[in-house]
């Protein structure tokens, strides 16, 4: 069977979507998976063939789509469901227990768990795959070596939101904290971003970033895709969010991390909701430093590269 797989635009929505694809493509199906510049990395996902919009659908006998309101995946989405509604699975990645959202029931994913998690899970109890994995079909390209320097710590500021962005001057009190302390704190932003992040080197190719990425000792940054792909590289992530809800989530979990929540004292009213709007004041940066130093302690004891193994299985909830 022939199927395509359309992502949602971020680069860890790709990253996490293509756990469905890697589970269709073992259980032999011809996968294709459409995401706007992901095709940049092919040369990652070898077994995986990625591809930029627009689709040809009339070559295709099955469709997933995650569900995204941005202009490309509305248009694939309408069709999709006026042309081929029976082979078409409408799957909304939102955090939440209501179940009330548009096709919820389709996916049925638990805003407990990760969704990483969720996909296995979904692919498992969905779609009939026993031993379903969680790997994305990534692998090392040739002449990366793992984590080797141990001592960088790669530091992402950004996000695909402002809401979600922990202050600059926090990051850079972090920075100085952790170069003191021996590492080599690097920022991490897209050339776009540059501006606002002088301090951060161009990485001119996303093949150019991931690499550097992937060579790093560790990653501390925002609800963001770098973070999933520093965790599918086995490089340990400290991920900073907002609320605990969004934390369970959409944490990075392909390998070993840790995650950084404000402290609980901010209200969250209704209808006002103080605790996501300045969630970054209940988060300090002395808490930020400890909860990396503890995890790299943990890290350390607990070194692997789980998202390279398709031995990492998912067992049934």
């Amino acid at each position: 069977m022939k199927i395509a797989v359309f992502s949602c635009a971020g680069l860890g929505d790709c990253l996490l979507t293509l756990i469905l694809s890697q589970n269709l493509s073992l259980r032999g199906d011809e996968v294709v998976t459409f995401h706007p510049f992901m095709s940049q990395l092919q040369s990652w996902f070898p077994h995986l063939p990625l591809r930029s919009f627009p689709p040809n659908l009339s070559e295709f006998d099955r469709f997933f789509i995650f569900y995204e309101k941005s202009g490309p995946m509305s248009e694939v989405l309408k069709t999709c469901l006026s042309q081929y509604r029976d082979k078409t699975t409408v799957l909304n990645p939102i955090a939440t227990p209501n179940t009330d959202y548009p096709y919820w029931e389709e996916g049925g994913f638990d805003g407990n768990r990760t969704f990483a998690d969720n996909l296995v899970n979904f692919c498992q109890a969905k779609l009939g795959i026993e031993g379903a994995v969680k790997s994305n079909g990534i692998a090392i390209p040739e002449g990366l070596q793992p984590r080797k320097y141990l001592k960088r710590v790669v530091l992402h500021p950004t996000s695909s939101r402002p809401g979600k962005n922990w202050p600059r001057v926090k990051f850079l009190k972090l920075a100085d904290k952790l170069s003191q302390k021996g590492y080599e704190p690097v920022f991490i932003v897209s050339p776009a971003e540059r501006a606002q992040w002088p301090e951060a080197p161009l990485f001119t190719t996303l093949d150019e970033m991931a690499r550097f990425v992937g060579e790093s000792g560790y990653m501390i940054g925002n609800d963001s895709g770098i973070g999933h792909l520093a965790s599918c590289l086995g490089v340990p992530t400290v991920s900073l969010f907002k609320n605990e809800r969004t934390a369970h989530f959409w944490r990075p979990a392909f390998a070993l991390g840790e995650i950084c929540l404000p402290q609980g004292w901010l209200p969250n009213l209704k209808g006002l909701r103080w605790r996501d709007k300045y969630w970054h004041w209940g988060l300090s940066v002395s808490q930020v430093f400890r909860t990396f130093e503890k995890f790299c302690i943990l890290s350390d004891q607990a070194s692997g590269f789980s998202a390279l193994r398709e031995e990492n299985i998912v067992s049934r909830p």
